[in-house]
């Protein structure tokens, strides 16, 4: 049993406050109160949840609620994509449909078809969609189903189509490729330790999260997107930062991140997780160590 497992009640909690909240704020900054709190979950913070969400709620205002569709009449996705003010259509229309064909189906559909906007919103239609897949394929509940619902719409209604290469498809383990391309972001996010660069590595580590909902095809053309995105992002200068290979990870970086109330520590340090479990590069060490000032 995993920790998020262990205990749902405190994310369906926070998902169920939160539900109603704006997905930006007024200075134009995304709402990151969902995948921050699905983030501590899994970083066993638990007790920080509540806390976290109630803050939350404190600084985001409300936002659109659901419309559903009318069961008279179709609903023209094609027309919808990219139309911010379809936001409330988009989420009712998600809502429908995992009531009809299951969670799963909902994100084996349309993940692909959103991921040529892998990097709308800075990533963030991608990394919210992916903490709400972990969080209702760990435990499925209606506050989990809701919040894919939602993330969905909010990537969909964003949509704009990214960058695009000639290089040929990637070959080989996807799967490794991603977080290989998460970890040469991480390279470049210790070059210049800013908010732009962190999302390239947080953004490949959500697509991370979602490949089991990618056919191998799929897979390939969103890792070829990840690689499209950050030459846009960092240039095509490599990475000029040297880490340590004695570099190990700090168990104490999730308690860290979660006292800070910053979203961006917590989303990196979770993600640095995974990479280093995955692959024991020590640059994800020494990114996760670097946000959280512990070097």
């Amino acid at each position: 049993m995993t920790q998020l497992q262990s205990h749902p009640q405190a994310l369906d909690e926070a998902l169920e406050r939160m539900s109603t909240l704006d997905f930006e704020l007024p200075n134009g900054f995304v709402n990151h109160g969902p995948m921050a709190c699905e983030a501590l979950a899994v970083l066993g913070c638990h007790d920080q949840i509540e806390g976290w969400a109630r803050w939350f709620t404190h600084v985001v205002g409300e936002g659109p609620t659901a419309v559903a569709p009318s069961i008279t009449s179709r609903f023209d996705w094609q027309d919808a994509l990219g139309d911010y003010r379809r936001l409330p259509e988009w989420i009712g229309y998600f809502e429908q449909e995992a009531a009809v064909g299951g969670w799963q189906s909902l994100a084996e559909q349309w993940v692909p078809r959103l991921m040529p906007a892998l990097a709308t919103a800075l990533f963030h239609g991608a990394i919210r969609t992916a903490h709400a897949v972990r969080g209702v394929s760990t435990v499925d509940t209606p506050p989990r189903r809701t919040e894919l619902a939602r993330a969905l719409g909010y990537w969909a209604a964003r949509f704009r189509i990214g960058e695009s290469d000639a290089e040929p498809r990637p070959t080989g383990d996807t799967a490794r490729g991603v977080v290989d391309a998460a970890a040469s972001g991480a390279r470049h996010y210790l070059d210049a330790p800013n908010i732009l660069r962190l999302h390239g590595v947080t953004g490949a580590m959500a697509v991370n999260l979602l490949l089991d909902h990618l056919s191998p095809e799929d897979g390939f053309d969103a890792l070829r997107q990840i690689h499209a995105e950050h030459l846009a992002l960092y240039g095509s200068a490599p990475p000029s930062s040297v880490v340590s290979d004695s570099a190990t990870w700090d168990e104490g970086l999730g308690r860290v991140a979660a006292e800070s109330q910053d979203a961006h520590q917590v989303k990196l340090v979770e993600a640095c997780r995974r990479g280093f479990a995955v692959s024991n590069d020590p640059v994800f060490a020494a990114a996760a160590s670097r946000s959280t000032g512990r070097s």
